[in-house]
């Protein structure tokens, strides 16, 4: 995340980190992010020394995300400047950030080779608790559609539970189609040990992901986060180590996806799954053809890891795959094998039904004057 202190009336960005993995391909909204430091040139020499490209003081870091630095102004505390995004539509998605989500206008930065046709938003200094400097979110139309993708990340708010609540009820009844995720019509509550916390994800005008949270119990989970941590599990030899991990469950998978391309073919962690035997009874019934791998318990977190990256569906389990493309996740796939959603999906993916076994052929005796007689025989002396 980035931002100024916590996320109160904040604007920041979830990046995601993905530990060497190649499934989420960069898309072309999310440009860069705007950073200061103290020396300009002391931060390009660091890249370089970690072999990261550097252009006109524009770091691309492991994971293809692009870092412009400028030298920190006297008497600023915010290390972020801004986030750059590329529109479809410039006045619509200002409108956008301002109607629904409380945005004000903004002064643009100065950003080298910057579309004429920009404009930039944020929260203002003046609602944030501490006054501290927002930062900017920057909008450029060069008329080039954005076509965005898991990499560019969800814009992430943490606002008042009651906003959270009601910005949901506009979405819904403007916008229904871009919510992504909530529970039923109504925002997910989750009930942590610090409190509720009401949460939905929804996309922009451009599809761009946004994160609305509820700060009463998100700020003191964060707290807590920063505070209660094990300084062990920030080393790069864990680190390390877990990437290895996810990787090697990865390919191991991978190599069984390649294995069974014809077959609906379940991941699961448990033993005699039952949601995998709803959903395999389903599609054998129908002739369908599936195969089941259940997972060894070292494989069980890198594992869900991977595959919460490779299919954008968090880590609930099992996960059905047909043609290599996700068509469910956890006990949805109940759902959908009650709904008849699964053999649509399993047909439209390009799943093989298994050949139909011709019916039983009757076994049937043909008797004529207490003669056994073949079936032509006994129908001609009826005539």
């Amino acid at each position: 995340m980035v931002g100024y202190d916590f996320e109160d009336k904040a604007y920041c960005m979830e990046l995601t980190f993905n530990y060497g993995l190649d499934s989420y391909q960069p898309g072309n909204g999310l440009q860069e992010f705007g950073i200061f430091v103290p020396d300009v040139a002391a931060a390009v020499k660091a890249a370089k020394d970690l072999n990261y490209n550097v252009v006109d003081d524009v770091i691309t870091g492991p994971d293809q995300y692009k870092f412009r630095v400028f030298k920190l102004p006297e008497g600023r505390t915010e290390r972020f400047s801004y986030v750059l995004c590329r529109t479809g539509d410039l006045a619509r998605r200002v409108a956008f950030y301002k109607d629904f989500l409380g945005f004000s206008d903004a002064e643009i930065p100065t950003i080298p080779g910057l579309s004429s046709k920009a404009a930039a938003v944020s929260y203002t200094s003046a609602t944030h608790p501490h006054n501290f400097e927002p930062v900017t979110l920057v909008f450029f139309d060069d008329g080039i559609v954005p076509q965005t993708t898991p990499w560019e990340g969800r814009h992430a708010f943490a606002l008042d539970a009651a906003e959270v609540n009601s910005i949901y009820a506009k979405f819904k009844a403007e916008r229904p189609g871009d919510i992504m995720h909530d529970d039923d019509g109504e925002p997910i509550s989750l009930q942590e040990k610090l409190g509720t916390l009401f949460i939905f994800i929804a996309k922009d005008p451009d599809g761009y992901e946004l994160c609305l949270v509820s700060r009463e119990t998100m700020l003191p989970a964060t707290i807590e986060a920063v505070t209660n941590y094990d300084p062990k599990l920030l080393s790069f030899e864990v680190r390390d180590k877990r990437i290895n991990a996810i990787k090697e469950a990865g390919k191991q998978m991978e190599e069984v996806l390649a294995q069974h391309p014809d077959e609906a073919v379940f991941f699961s962690t448990e033993e005699g799954c039952s949601v995998c035997d709803v959903a395999t009874s389903s599609l054998q019934n129908s002739h369908g053809k599936c195969f089941l791998k259940q997972l060894p318990a070292e494989q069980h977190v890198p594992a869900k890891e991977y595959l919460a990256a490779k299919t954008n569906k968090g880590s609930d389990m099992p996960k059905i795959f047909v043609k290599g493309v996700c068509i469910g996740s956890g006990k949805e796939i109940v759902d959908m094998s009650k709904s008849g959603d699964l053999l649509r999906l399993y047909s439209k993916t390009g799943g093989t039904f298994m050949s139909v076994p011709p019916p039983p052929v009757e076994d049937k005796h043909f008797f004529c004057n207490g003669r056994h007689v073949t079936e032509a025989e006994h129908s001609a002396h009826r005539l």
